[in-house]
């Protein structure tokens, strides 16, 4: 299936994270059990970025695509966005210790799209099985406003353009 601007988000995609927990602040070693988040519940009221990366504590994507989502945070809000979720096929629990240590706990969140179920179900899944890193996400971008998406795209190459914040802000 491909997903496209004016696609309802498909029904039954869940992502699992570990929700943010001011006991346990900005601590990458401390980490809690991972919930469901199920996005026909969550995305029906809400408008939502979600920022699909190859991995988490990479190069790329730890020096130049998350954090200026987070240095824009207040400009993104202003548009109307209820949410941030960067999702990449590793597990809750590095996910979680990537977003603390990127200082993102309790404004963004980091969720395990397991497997790259979600992102393979719409073609943009990534095989590095040959550098023996398996099938992982894509790197892409994707706005879903109460429901139905409203910007999708890929990266063509390894450069950080179309799923960028700055991308993302002009489609807002």
């Amino acid at each position: 299936m491909s997903l496209k601007v004016g696609d309802s988000f498909p029904e039954g995609v869940k992502f699992t994270y570990v929700p943010y927990n001011p006991e346990q602040s900005e601590d990458v070693l401390a980490c809690g059990l991972p919930v469901a988040y199920d996005c026909d519940k969550q995305f029906a009221n809400k408008k939502v970025i979600i920022v699909s990366v190859p991995g988490a504590f990479t190069p790329a994507c730890t020096a130049n695509h998350i954090p200026p989502y987070l240095e824009r945070l207040a400009q993104i809000k202003a548009k109307g966005v209820d949410e941030i979720i960067v999702i990449s096929a590793n597990d809750p629990h590095v996910l979680n210790a990537w977003g603390k240590a990127l200082g993102a706990q309790g404004r963004i969140i980091f969720a395990s799209d397991g497997n790259a179920a979600f992102s393979k179900s719409i073609g943009y899944s990534l095989d590095l099985s040959v550098r023996g890193l398996g099938v992982r996400n894509a790197r892409y971008a994707l706005v879903v406003d109460h429901g139905k998406v409203t910007y999708i795209d890929k990266e063509p190459g390894m450069e950080i353009t179309v799923s960028g914040v700055n991308a993302v802000l002009s489609k807002l």
